[in-house]
């Protein structure tokens, strides 16, 4: 018998699939109660992000063309998981129990240690590896769409091994955040207004102090720039200036380091000013 309430379905994101770290999440899953049922990599359409309503929310509006940008970067992994075991009742269901318990918040420097965004390492609100259904009402409509199937008839297959994921290699490619940063807009800017000194090291992640010190060296990098270029840099920051105005700035750099720039700035005073 089909118990709705002991399935989840889990989205990695084209971050984490880029750095090879679906199957660590899918060991970190099995390890908290939960088994793969079911596997696909496909590529996220808009017509998928409505059904699944997949959004960035930039402080307090919902920007959706910073995912439809962020999904057509690469494949997404979708995993049907089965909650094992019995829990009592005030567990809730596991599709909540994922989404709310397990995922972590979408602010970076908010997921906990214990949470896949806070243990994988998200690194902004774009780039936060995860998306997952937070209902089991919704169980049934989101297997359709990353399926092609209704979840009962998804239930009929063998499902797919841990191992089996995609032959994904064993060389993790974790993302550098803040270098990356840099080097973006230093191609844009230049190597005189754009100092390394100011900016925070990798390894300090996207910490809440971290996000405070690149907003004041982004600062200071918009005073050192010309009139025009200090304006479109502050209106990353400020909303103002769409990721198509800031591509068109710094066309050499590929399109993945310089959406991870993009949206890392988009965010900064939002993380900034977010304990």
């Amino acid at each position: 018998m089909l118990e709705p309430d002991r399935f989840a379905l889990l989205i990695v994101k084209p971050d984490g699939v880029a750095q090879h770290l679906t199957r660590l999440i899918s060991h970190w899953t099995r390890d908290r109660g939960y088994k793969l049922r079911g596997f696909r990599e496909l590529t996220l359409r808009p017509e998928h992000q409505l059904i699944l309503d997949v959004d960035s929310h930039v402080g307090g509006r919902i920007d959706r063309q910073l995912s439809e940008v962020f999904y057509g970067l690469g494949p997404v992994h979708a995993l049907l998981l089965q909650r094992e075991g019995s829990r009592s009742s005030d567990e809730g269901s596991a599709a909540a129990e994922l989404a709310g318990r397990f995922m972590g918040d979408a602010l970076p420097h908010r997921a906990r240690p214990g949470t896949l965004r806070g243990d994988f390492g998200a690194l902004n609100p774009v780039f936060n590896l995860v998306h997952a259904t937070n209902s089991t009402d919704d169980l049934d409509r989101d297997a359709r769409a990353l399926f092609d199937r209704p979840l009962v008839d998804l239930l009929g297959l063998n499902g797919a091994r841990p191992d089996g994921i995609a032959q994904t290699p064993h060389l993790l490619r974790p993302f550098k955040l803040w270098s990356t940063v840099a080097d973006v807009l230093t191609t844009w800017l230049g190597p005189g207004v754009v100092r390394p000194i100011d900016w925070p090291a990798d390894s300090h992640g996207p910490s809440h102090p971290a996000a405070g010190a690149a907003l004041m060296a982004c600062a200071r990098a918009a005073q050192r720039a010309g009139a025009e270029d200090g304006e479109v840099l502050t209106g990353v920051l400020d909303g103002n200036t769409s990721y198509a105005q800031f591509a068109r700035q710094v066309p050499t750099v590929d399109t993945w380091r310089g959406y991870l720039a993009y949206t890392t700035l988009r965010h900064l005073t939002l993380c900034a000013d977010t304990p």
